[in-house]
């Protein structure tokens, strides 16, 4: 997988242009504020058609109704155009002009890490379950169609709840207990893997603290409408569903103790960083190819280690794009980025060594 080139139009403060990509690393640095993380959120946009935006109109640059974003991307020796428009709560993806579902583009086609990663330690636990209900539908198509449904009904159920139909519940429970029970047997299994990988980043991240990934579930397969029946009456009181995969947590336990409560800020950022990881390498052992990877500030908040981790992690990959306020070393393209524009900056050539005349050496 690589990203031949990105097109946008009305794109936050980005210029609209195009800009290729090389394989290998390409470097962007410049000054807060210059538009890198936007290149950054535009180039995940356009591989995946995902974002985690409250509102589409907050990717559309002021004073504009619509912006636009346009992959060109190589698979397998072929080239794919991935286009995505926005607008005010809509988002239209095409592939080859072809309208398509945001499922349908290659879900193994990007991995991108940013400073906030660190929000999947220390934040709530709706934040490590939308990580890992996202990886694992991009992992697989079936559980992505359950979630969808599960979600929805969760949403009619809660409805009903509100509304006191008591009588209407038995049609919802049937659903709920059907996809949630799909969906708490995938976690597990997937989860197995995901473990194994998390905990080799986070050792290769130079960690003495064994870091552990479970689940805490607030029902189970086996007693999931056992459950729902049991707490009837708490869920009337508060016109929602209380007990569900939708519920549960991405328990993320290092050395003995919860890193969301015992980790301290760099020991947290090593954890996101193994997450990422794991993600980029579940990713790849699903659709035999690496993804490409996104970094965004290389430098922020990282002591060397683990800088120079990422920066070995761009370079084991066919292709990365790296941010940060100072050059990234070891590119094979180099981007300054200035008011949402990148200029192509020539590598310092490095300076000849000094030698002597040849006449004189020989004299």
């Amino acid at each position: 997988m690589q990203l031949a080139s990105l097109s946008t139009l009305n794109y936050r403060n980005l210029a609209p242009g195009t800009l290729s990509f090389p394989a290998g690393v390409t470097g962007v640095f410049g000054e807060n504020g210059a538009g890198k993380t936007n290149l950054l959120e535009a180039a995940y946009l356009a591989l995946t058609g995902l974002t985690d935006v409250t509102r589409l109109e907050q990717l559309v640059q002021s004073g504009e109704r619509e912006a636009y974003v346009r992959a060109d991307v190589q698979q397998g020796g072929s080239l794919s155009i991935q286009e995505v428009g926005l607008g005010r709560g809509r988002r239209h993806l095409k592939v080859d002009g072809v309208r398509v579902r945001t499922g349908d583009l290659p879900r193994g086609s990007a991995v991108w890490i940013r400073p906030e990663d660190s929000e999947l330690v220390f934040g709530p636990p709706a934040n490590r379950r939308a990580y890992l209900d996202a990886l694992l539908s991009r992992v697989s198509a079936r559980h992505a169609g359950h979630l969808a449904r599960y979600e929805r009904t969760v949403t009619q159920r809660n409805a009903a709840l509100k509304a006191g139909e008591d009588w209407s519940l038995h049609v919802w429970d049937d659903v709920l207990v059907k996809l949630g029970t799909e969906i708490m047997l995938f976690r597990r299994r997937a989860l197995t893997r995901l473990d194994e990988l998390a905990r080799e980043a986070n050792a290769a991240l130079g960690s003495r603290k064994t870091l552990i990934l479970t689940l805490s579930e607030s029902t189970t397969p086996e007693t999931y409408a056992e459950d729902l029946a049991a707490r009837r009456s708490e869920e009337f009181a508060r016109g929602a569903t209380v007990t569900g995969p939708h519920r549960d947590d991405l328990t993320l336990t290092l050395g003995e103790f919860p890193a969301s409560e015992y980790a301290s800020r760099g020991e947290g950022r090593t954890v996101a960083l193994a997450l990422r990881r794991a993600e980029l390498e579940l990713l790849s052992e699903r659709f035999g190819e690496k993804p490409v990877l996104l970094i965004d500030d290389f430098t922020a908040e990282l002591d060397p280690g683990r800088r120079a981790f990422l920066l070995d992690l761009a370079a084991s990959v066919p292709q990365a794009i790296v941010t940060g306020t100072e050059r990234v070393p070891g590119t094979a393209q180099t981007l300054r980025a200035h008011g949402g524009r990148f200029t192509p900056e020539e590598e310092a050539a490095p300076a000849d060594p000094v030698t002597a005349d040849p006449v004189e050496a020989g004299a």
